[in-house]
């Protein structure tokens, strides 16, 4: 039973804290919404898809180890048994760092912008299919006041 409730409380932990941060050119946080931000006319000159690495955290591997150790605690007896926990433990904490990390990860699109006074400027935002971007089409470049950009129509 105690096995049982373990286990739930690590995948509860890893599902709520493996969240991506995948904000769009229509979401906005706290820390932003409300605040005047800078505005910008331009024209798209270019866009291609990238691919943007998130932050994992260390739940990931944290549940995957305790998940494994969990596992490998079923197998034999003595030091045979704490032998299969942690080799078992070590394979779980890497599986659970590898789907931490893909969890955080995203789809990105990266959009240059030819401004209205001829500079340009790249932005690179979470790819969002309610938004595409096509080149020539006349688009808005914000910036917060810390310095992030976003694109949008």
């Amino acid at each position: 039973m105690k096995r049982l409730v373990a286990i739930a409380l690590i995948i509860s932990t890893t599902l709520m804290g493996g969240c991506a941060n995948n904000m769009t050119s229509r979401d906005y946080n706290e820390a932003t919404a409300g605040k005047k931000m800078k505005v910008e006319l331009g024209v798209v000159e270019s866009i291609r898809d990238v691919k943007i690495n998130g932050k994992p955290s260390p739940l990931g591997g944290m549940a995957g180890g305790a998940l494994g150790a969990i596992a490998g605690s079923n197998g034999g007896g003595g030091l045979g048994q704490l032998a299969v926990m942690v080799v078992v433990g070590a394979i779980g904490a890497a599986v659970g760092s590898i789907a931490d990390k893909k969890l955080h990860d995203a789809d990105g699109i990266e959009i240059t912008v030819k401004l209205a006074d001829n500079d340009f400027q790249a932005v690179t935002q979470v790819k969002d299919s309610n938004e595409p971007f096509v080149k020539g089409e006349n688009v808005r470049v914000i910036t917060d006041q810390i310095g992030s950009s976003r694109v949008s129509h």
